[in-house]
């Protein structure tokens, strides 16, 4: 029985939505029309406006932001999990007195 070789890569997802999309991309997308609800909200403009533009702008740019070969979502979650865990810092005192 022949065998053959099968190309897989494994740092880009799978797109099957289209061919275009990832799920991950259209979860995003999904979350960017919620975003976009906001907007028909009873609220003042000058609230409603700001908050829907900057959920708007988180959504795309984790859909489709890649920072040093890694997605903005990853990359957002862990810049929030450094800047929310304990520091610790250890004073040595040196012999050199």
């Amino acid at each position: 029985m022949r065998t053959f070789k099968i190309p897989f890569d494994v740092k880009r997802e799978e797109k099957i939505f289209g061919g275009f999309l990832s799920l991950r991309q259209v979860i995003y997308l999904v979350f960017v029309g919620l975003s976009i609800g906001i907007l028909f909200l009873p609220i003042p403009y000058f609230l409603k406006i700001p908050i829907a533009m900057s959920f708007i702008l988180l959504f795309l740019s984790c859909a489709f932001l890649r920072i040093n070969e890694q997605n903005f979502d990853r990359f957002f979650f862990y810049a929030l999990k450094y800047l929310s865990r304990k520091r610790r810092y250890i004073y040595e005192r040196s012999d050199n007195s």
